[in-house]
């Protein structure tokens, strides 16, 4: 397993005009799995048309495409109904999973088996983030999983380590609580709620990948300049390889 990009990575950049695909098309292919693009840096009505041409990217560089929906999946009146139209873009599009902060799980809103129809019935995986907010506590979260677990809810999940540090909760014991559950690892590193370069925070990232099962992809989500890009990307697959 190599590692993935997400395009959190150019922030600055697309806030200066460029476009996540003239970022994306800049990155050496060789050592990369997966891409995740992100909802909010589209505008709205070239999301198709930007959106093709990145899955065009993709499949020319032997990437997986995922997206990143910056919309929560569970709400007071049960779940986001929207989920259907992101599918049908996700299925049209070759987007191998769809990524959506949880929110909250109203248990008695929420239609399971409307649910399960949706989330069965096609090939796009879909995944649930820890917030950095009330939702996303490591008890919300626990509390959130046994739930998906129990009703048999094809959910996977996706772990952010960074997130944990803006609610003031421990990503370590986070994630040996969680570990079992993770399907996606965003990665960050962070010191006095401040991203920082890899090894300059906090976190015990490498501690966390050598953990990590082989398949689970992991992603580098946190602004970082572009002439530390490289350096970035090999921090991790050095971890990555030596497993």
């Amino acid at each position: 397993m190599h590692l993935s990009i997400n395009t959190a990575v150019f922030e600055d950049e697309i806030k200066k005009g460029k476009s996540q695909l003239e970022c994306l098309e800049r990155l050496p292919d060789k050592i990369i799995d997966s891409i995740e693009v992100r909802g909010e840096f589209f505008d709205e009505e070239r999301v198709e048309e930007k959106l093709e041409e990145i899955s065009n990217l993709c499949e020319k560089n032997r990437w997986k495409l995922f997206y990143s929906v910056p919309q929560e999946l569970f709400n007071s009146d049960g779940f986001n109904q929207d989920i259907e139209n992101k599918i049908a873009l996700a299925e049209k599009y070759n987007v191998s999973n769809l990524k959506y902060s949880l929110g909250h799980i109203n248990v008695k809103n929420i239609d399971v088996n409307e649910l399960n129809d949706i989330l069965n019935n096609t090939s796009v995986n879909v995944t649930i983030e820890n917030q950095p907010n009330d939702n996303g506590t490591l008890i919300e979260m626990k509390k959130a999983i046994n739930y998906l677990n129990d009703n048999h809810i094809k959910l996977g999940y996706t772990f952010d380590s960074g997130n944990w540090y803006w609610i003031d909760e421990n990503p370590h014991v986070a994630f040996d609580e969680l570990r079992e559950n993770i399907s996606v690892f965003h990665l960050k590193d962070i010191k006095s709620k401040n991203t920082m370069m890899l090894n300059n925070g906090d976190t015990d990232w490498r501690y966390m990948l050598n953990k990590l099962g082989e398949n689970i992809p992991v992603f580098l989500e946190y602004g970082i300049d572009e002439n530390k890009i490289i350096d970035e990307m090999e921090k991790v697959e050095d971890v990555l390889m030596k497993r």
